[in-house]
């Protein structure tokens, strides 16, 4: 994958760099400061796991598929999007509250500033 820089297209060793730092500042976080909601930390695992697993799928199909590179992107980035959607739908129906939802947008927006600095 060494011409793919140019194209703007994810780099897998600096994605999974960034999340492990992530990680590590989350799990910091969590040793150093005590937040009394536990469906804040809740929504931050649910929505890191996701994207893990999200982003795994996504490295797989470019691997395979290096040609279609853009439309890949575009497209597991649609499917994140729904997938994402459904599960902070799903957990507000079954009743977690504002912890659970701030958790999972604050991982959610990390993972998107190390996408940013990925490519």
């Amino acid at each position: 994958m060494g011409k793919k820089d140019a194209d703007g297209e994810l780099q897998p060793k600096k994605y999974y760099l960034g999340f492990v730092l992530l990680l590590l500042i989350f799990g910091l976080w969590f040793r150093s400061y005590e937040v009394p909601d536990s469906a804040f930390w809740k929504g931050i695992v649910i929505s890191l796991f996701l994207s893990l697993l999200i982003y795994n799928f996504r490295f797989y199909l470019l691997w395979k598929h290096s040609k279609e590179g853009f439309l890949i992107q575009f497209g597991t980035t649609v499917l994140s999007f729904f997938i994402h959607l459904a599960v902070l739908v799903l957990f507000i129906w079954r009743g977690e509250h504002e912890g659970f939802v701030i958790g999972f947008f604050i991982a959610h927006f990390a993972n998107l500033l190390i996408l940013v600095f990925a490519r």
